[in-house]
């Protein structure tokens, strides 16, 4: 997983020229497909945001979405194999 993190999937350049409804709508896309490629996008956000001093509140957006993928995952039933 830690391999995963490293690499870069997304168009970030585009991400943050984003409002933060639009933002929030791509990072929920990516959550409703696979959870851990939305919560791998929030990571990719927060590593960028130092790149763009002029993203307001990001962090906090994000902070925000984190939080729903991370309800969302406790009230799945687990699978087990």
């Amino acid at each position: 997983m830690a391999r995963a993190c490293m690499s870069k999937t997304h168009n970030l350049a585009a991400l943050m020229r984003l409002s933060d409804l639009e933002l929030r709508i791509e990072i929920q896309t990516a959550a409703t497909a696979d959870p851990l490629q939305g919560l791998h996008l929030c990571h990719e956000l927060l590593n960028a945001e130092q790149y763009y001093p002029t993203r307001r509140g990001l962090n906090q957006l994000v902070g925000r979405e984190v939080e729903r993928i991370g309800q969302q995952l406790t009230q799945q039933p687990e699978n087990i194999k």
